[in-house]
């Protein structure tokens, strides 16, 4: 039914009691929240939370780019929350990232991914710290903000949201069925009961829809399941913001460089343009890249015969410092649905409720 675990019979053995006991903690913390032992704190405006139930890229970021300019557009004040996961300078424990006339912090102190939306939203604010419900009240009270949208917020039980969103992905949509590290559930598949509603991403691949189905009815969940996936807009050069055609890819020799939670995808996807994959260069998620990575990534590329190197979104913001002597593209992506208009009513259905409550 779940995707394959680790074979090693020693391995699962020696990781058996604890993964059984971290189980227990989560079980135990969901627990005192559900029958309110802990109560969540509670803000005055909209919010909604897009979270994943594994670890890994589930291809959530695009989405949360999507729901904030849906808001955006319908001229609601929207903010983005978010940890700031492995942002390098973290002397500020809250930080205003954007306020949506510009940004307003380094690279440094925001994390790559709050750093690469607030370069991409105009208009919506975002804040990064480890206390979501400090950083809501600053968006709030600060930033005039009528919507918040807790980024990576399905585990964060601290704070009451109008809306929980969790993403699934396609590929491997309960992680193993297991909870690290004997698979990559970040909690019990029951946790899915929390969710008000389900996005299942890169669905444009293989997809076990029955999967989904069994799983959620199993739980007695009767929830809206919408189906997602990535699809690349363009490309733009890194050092001179000048854009090109997909079509740039056809039969050109390419390397890959790229830090990410799910690499595997972003590689099929320049390869389903027909691109010649040369030489891959991929990092651990959210790695802090060096200009001497730099140098051996280019170098390797050349050698391989490579004509450019192609790169994400996620890791431009990185990678402008530094310098390079092969010209580098980036894969601009936007999420698309089977049923936006689903997802629009939704989201506008939330907030309307909270306005009248």
């Amino acid at each position: 039914m779940f995707s394959k675990l680790p074979s090693s019979k020693l391995f699962r053995t020696l990781i058996y009691l604890p993964a059984k006991l971290y189980e227990l903690i989560i079980r135990i913390r969901v627990v005192l929240y559900e029958y309110q032992y802990i109560k969540p704190k509670e803000l005055n405006k909209v919010v909604i939370s897009i979270g994943n139930i594994t670890l890994g890229g589930t291809g959530k970021t695009p989405l949360v780019e999507y729901i904030a300019r849906f808001f955006n557009d319908e001229h609601l004040e929207t903010a983005i929350i978010s940890r700031g996961y492995k942002r390098q300078d973290k002397s500020n424990s809250t930080i205003v990232v954007s306020d949506g006339n510009k940004i307003v912090a380094s690279l440094k102190e925001a994390g790559d991914e709050p750093f690469m939306l607030a370069e991409k939203l105009k208009g919506v604010r975002i804040v990064v710290g480890s206390n979501r419900f400090e950083s809501g009240k600053l968006a709030i009270e600060k930033l005039g903000c009528e919507v918040i949208l807790l980024d990576d917020g399905f585990q964060h039980l601290k704070l009451k949201r109008d809306l929980d969103i969790v993403v699934l992905d396609a590929t491997d949509p309960f992680g193993g069925g297991e909870v690290v590290p004997l698979g990559k559930l970040r909690e019990p598949i029951y946790g899915l009961k929390r969710a008000q509603m389900v996005i299942v991403t890169r669905s444009d691949r293989e997809l076990d829809r029955e999967l989904i189905f069994r799983v959620l009815s199993g739980l007695e969940l009767n929830i809206p399941v919408i189906y997602a996936y990535h699809d690349f807009v363009g490309l733009r050069e890194l050092t001179t913001n000048k854009p090109a055609a997909m079509r740039k890819l056809i039969n050109s020799k390419v390397a890959i460089l790229c830090a990410l939670g799910h690499p595997s995808v972003f590689i099929e996807d320049i390869e389903n343009y027909q691109a010649k994959i040369v030489s891959q260069h991929i990092f651990i998620d959210h790695y802090h890249y060096q200009q001497s990575d730099i140098n051996q990534v280019v170098g390797q590329a050349k050698a391989a015969g490579a004509e450019f190197i192609v790169t994400t979104e996620k890791d431009a913001v990185k990678l402008k410092p530094f310098s390079f002597d092969l010209p580098i593209y980036i894969a601009e992506i936007k999420a698309e649905f089977e049923d936006d208009v689903r997802l629009k009513s939704i989201l506008l259905k939330t907030v309307i409720n909270k306005l009248k409550s």
